[in-house]
C-alpha cells in the first residue's frame, strides 16, 4: 500500500518568493554549447535552463545512456548515493526532451511504468519502477528504486520539465520495532530520521509506520536567494496495521554538499563550490492527514 497523505513529498517543488532577484537573461546559443561540455553536471544544467526557456533538446547520447546511469546507481551500496547517481543520469538524459523520445528510450531499457498521474490538463507525471528491492536494509527490508518523469504540454507536444528519484519501503509495523532494528548505518539520513524526537512524538499517537520514501532534489525555502540540493524523507504513520483508523504523514529534509546551490532561474552557483559528502541537520517540513488520496508530486 502506498502512502496516501498529501504531505509535500517534493518540498523541492514549493514555490519561490517573488522577492528573490531574477537571473540575467539567457543566451540560447551559449546553452546549446554547454550541452557539449565534458562535465556531466554542466550538460544537466544547460538542459534544465533550456527547459525553463521553453526550448527543446533533441535526444542525444545522454538520453541513450539513461539505462547505463541507472545501472551505475544500482551498484551503489548506500541508498543516498544510489538515488543521487540515478537522479543525475535521468535529468541529463530527460530534461527538455520530447516525452516520446524519453519514453522510447526508457522502454528500450525495459524500465517498468507503474502509474500515470495528471493533476490537471497539460501536466503529466509518469512513475517508473527502476528496480524492486534495489536496496536492502540490515533487517531485510526491501527498498524499491523509483522515479517520476514530469512533462508539460506545449503546442501539442509533451516536453519533460522535471525528474524525481527515490527509494520506497513498506513496513506496516510498529515504529518502535522499526526504529530499534538498526536498519540503517548511523549518521545516514534514514537512521537520523528514525531518531528524530518529532517523529517519535508522532509515533506515540500513530504507532504504526506504514512506509517511507527517501528522495533527492532541491529544497525550496521561501525568501532564500538560492536553493540547496538535499534529501527528502516522507513517511506515513497509522493507528493500526493496514492503515486502519487513519493517520498522519510527515516530511523532513536534509541539505547535502554533493551539488552546487541553484538560482531561481536554474543556474548552478559554481563559484567556490567543492563537492562533499557533508549532510546538514534534518529539518521537519510539515505533516498531513494520512488517507487524503495518494502521495504524488506537484507542479512547480
Amino acid at each position: 500500500m502506498r502512502m496516501r497523505g498529501r504531505s509535500a513529498l517534493f518540498c523541492l517543488l514549493a514555490a519561490c518568493s517573488s522577492s528573490v532577484p531574477r537571473d540575467e537573461p539567457e543566451d540560447p546559443a551559449a546553452l546549446a554549447s554547454m550541452l557539449e561540455s565534458d562535465v556531466p553536471l554542466r550538460r544537466e544544467e544547460a538542459a534544465q535552463r533550456m527547459a525553463r526557456l521553453g526550448l527543446v533538446v533533441p535526444g542525444n547520447a545522454d538520453t541513450l545512456a539513461i539505462g547505463a546511469g541507472i545501472a551505475r546507481a544500482l551498484g551503489e551500496r548506500a541508498p543516498e548515493r544510489m538515488i543521487w547517481v540515478a537522479h543525475h543520469a535521468l535529468r541529463r538524459g530527460c530534461l527538455a526532451r520530447e516525452w516520446k523520445v524519453v519514453s522510447d528510450a526508457l522502454a528500450g531499457q525495459r524500465l517498468r511504468l507503474v502509474e500515470i498521474y495528471e493533476p490537471h490538463e497539460g501536466s503529466k507525471f509518469v512513475r517508473f519502477l527502476a528496480k524492486p528491492g534495489a536496496y536492502e536494509d540490515a533487517a531485510g527490508g526491501a527498498h524499491d528504486l523509483f522515479f517520476w518523469i514530469h512533462s508539460i504540454q506545449r503546442e501539442g507536444d509533451w516536453i519533460v520539465r522535471g525528474v524525481y528519484v527515490g527509494v520506497h519501503a513498506t513496513f506496516d509495523a510498529p515504529f518502535k520495532q522499526v526504529a530499534a532494528d538498526g536498519r540503517y548505518p548511523r549518521g545516514t539520513v534514514l537512521a537520523q530520521f528514525l531518531e528524530m524526537p518529532e517523529v517519535a512524538r508522532l509515533a506515540s499517537v500513530f504507532p504504526v509506520i506504514e512506509e517511507v520514501e527517501l528522495s533527492y532534489g532541491r529544497i525550496r525555502v521561501k525568501d532564500e536567494e538560492t536553493s540547496p540540493a538535499g534529501f527528502h524523507v516522507n513517511a506515513g504513520f497509522a493507528l493500526g496495521a493496514g492503515g486502519k483508523g487513519g493517520g498522519r504523514g510527515v516530511a523532513v529534509t536534509a541539505e547535502s554538499g554533493l551539488d552546487p546551490r541553484e538560482t531561481p532561474g536554474g543556474r548552478f552557483a559554481w563559484d567556490g563550490f567543492e563537492p562533499s559528502e557533508t549532510l546538514g541537520p534534518l529539518v521537519l517540513r510539515g505533516s498531513s492527514f494520512w488517507g487524503a488520496g495518494g502521495l504524488r508530486p506537484t507542479d512547480e
